[in-house]
């Protein structure tokens, strides 16, 4: 993974610097992509500065909008998640489109009601983040995505603590996800972070560390898409 993102700072310093523009549906000039010297303020740092510029180059694949326009998919507002029962409230939804065409639509799921980002985190109550796929998704794309979002939002002796868990979370996915295809990254408090798709388990990280480090690739100071952040809390 170091590897990796050497490789990726090294192709960013050395390539162009500017910045992508486009219209949205509004007819509106929109920006894509961001500026490295205007980012450096809100990262404080090179490297952190250059991860970040990754991440966002993975995970924008389009703009931001509600799930109803584009694909009709209107997640369940309770669920109950098995063994147990236990009952899941929707906390909030967004959907990630390219070209107006939807690539997966994502919820998330809680237990216990929690307003903000802290207290998501901090509850121990069982949680899901639910991804619907309207494209399929390869597996290395989601590992890339993933790991990027986590290096950015945790500190270095953080990363050093997460690391056998992120390995654990990249051996998970050996094959892409399908159009159609319901990943559910699931917390139960009595196992861990449970992965699975359509139903069928494919992996368990043991304890609640690896599962907040999962969501602040959302729901963090860095989050992977602002937007989707903004609505998977519920801010419409």
């Amino acid at each position: 993974m170091l590897i990796v993102v050497a490789l990726l700072v090294r192709a960013i310093r050395n390539g162009p610097k500017k910045r992508v523009k486009k219209r949205n549906k509004n007819n509106n000039k929109v920006t894509q992509g961001i500026d490295i010297i205007n980012i450096a303020n809100y990262l404080g740092g090179p490297v952190n500065k250059i991860l970040f510029l990754v991440v966002s180059g993975f995970m924008s694949l389009g703009s931001l909008c509600s799930a109803d326009p584009l694909t009709g998919v209107a997640l369940e507002e309770v669920i109950t998640l098995s063994p147990g029962g236990t009952v899941l409230r929707l906390k909030g939804t967004a959907i990630k489109s390219n070209a107006r065409q939807a690539v997966y639509v994502g919820g998330l799921y809680l237990q216990n009601d929690a307003e903000s980002v802290e207290e998501i985190l901090d509850s121990s109550g069982a949680k899901r983040f639910v991804i619907l796929t309207n494209q399929s998704i390869k597996a290395d794309a989601i590992i890339r995505a993933i790991n990027l979002g986590i290096t950015v939002n945790h500190t270095e002796s953080e990363l050093e603590t997460l690391a056998p868990f992120v390995k654990q979370f990249n051996q998970i996915w050996q094959a892409e996800i399908h159009q159609g295809d319901e990943v559910c990254i699931d917390f139960k408090p009595n196992r861990g972070t449970v992965i699975s798709i359509n139903g069928i388990e494919k992996g368990m990280i043991p304890g609640k560390l690896f599962y907040n480090a999962f969501l602040k690739t959302w729901l963090g100071e860095r989050p992977l898409n602002p937007s989707m952040k903004k609505q998977l809390l519920g801010d419409k």
